[in-house]
């Protein structure tokens, strides 16, 4: 889980994605000087470098002063269309131009589009092998949920369509199979029933109410944006999961305002904010235990990638100190990896 891949042109400020065809058909981005600046990190693709290595170069622009000064510390780049002439935007890009038109009130005819690295897609998920099979019986998993080791630390991009397509179809075939050959389910005691109902929602009607769940979640949000973003140090993830730790403790007083059975946003809202917890401490645990550095997990305290000790897959398990992580090795084939150079 630690391998977050991030796309290189999230909209400021909502982070909706500018599309990766919006580089393919000719856009340049520039820094606040003007500068095309992908021409010195990828001489040969420039914009059409693969995402890490171009999120890589933006967050570089960003922190050395050439970026644009934007909201809550979201310092932004451009992404300049303008060169291609609205005969071609309204042609080949028409939705984005709909959505910075809509979303940041631009028209990318006459003004370039504030952008920077998003958060995109989990190369890590629920374990599964290559059928879609979790270790526990009966649970299935496929697409971005589950992870086959298909994309290993960094995706490339429509993957994760394939992925969708060709596992939807092989693990629904093989959850199918699995349920016909079982038999009825035992019918549940009314004793569990209630069990389940008082974890779900008796825990969080009967507690103070002290805590705004939804000033947790843009703390959460705001540390794991600074601590475990592109660029990724030992010493900042270690006050990441500080901070994690501090928010789970003030969850426990997070009360469910709206007590209601039937369309609850509230109690649905303090229900993912727990599950964020959960996944961003998997998330930091396994970067901080990464010592190098490797597709979308790029630290500049371990800047080199260490096959020796780390060509595998990191397995995380539940435990209520925390999470306790393992390790099963990669499977390599037909190819070994070597260095990317552009």
């Amino acid at each position: 889980m630690e391998f977050v891949q991030f796309h290189p042109t999230g909209l400021i400020p909502s982070g909706i994605l500018i599309t990766e065809a919006a580089r393919g058909e000719g856009g340049y981005l520039r820094n606040s000087k003007g500068e095309r600046f992908m021409e010195k990190y990828a001489p040969e693709k420039k914009e059409t470098a693969p995402r890490d290595i171009v999120s890589r170069s933006e967050m570089t622009e960003i922190e050395e002063g050439r970026g644009f000064s934007g909201p809550d510390g979201l310092d932004y780049l451009h992404i300049d269309l303008r060169h291609l002439g609205a005969d071609k935007i309204n042609e080949r890009l028409p939705l984005i131009r709909e959505v910075a038109i809509r979303l940041a009130f631009i028209d990318p005819i006459d003004e370039p589009i504030p952008i920077r690295p998003a958060a995109h897609y989990f190369m890590g998920g629920i374990h599964t092998d290559i059928d879609g099979a979790t270790p526990v019986e009966g649970i299935w998993a496929a697409g971005e949920a589950a992870s086959a080791s298909l994309h290993g630390a960094n995706r490339l991009g429509s993957n994760s369509t394939a992925e969708c397509l060709l596992w939807g179809k092989i693990t629904g075939e093989e959850a199918a199979k699995f349920a016909l050959k079982q038999k009825a389910l035992a019918s549940v005691s009314e004793e569990r029933v209630r069990q389940e109902e008082a974890l779900i929602f008796d825990r969080y009607r009967d507690r103070s109410g002290e805590e705004d769940v939804y000033a947790i979640r843009a703390e959460l949000q705001s540390a794991m944006d600074h601590g475990v973003g592109v660029f990724r140090t030992g010493p900042e993830m270690e006050k990441a999961l500080k901070k994690i730790g501090e928010l789970r403790e003030r969850m426990k007083k997070v009360r469910a305002k709206d007590e209601s059975r039937i369309y609850n946003t509230n109690l649905l809202n303090i229900l993912e904010v727990d599950n964020l917890l959960d996944l961003a401490e998997v998330i930091v645990t396994g970067g901080i235990a990464r010592t190098e550095s490797r597709g979308a997990h790029s630290r500049r305290d371990f800047p080199k990638r260490d096959d020796a000790n780390w060509g595998k897959h990191t397995l995380a398990y539940y435990t209520t100190g925390g999470p306790r992580l393992d390790y099963i090795p990669a499977t390599i084939t037909m190819w070994e990896p070597v260095e990317r150079k552009y």
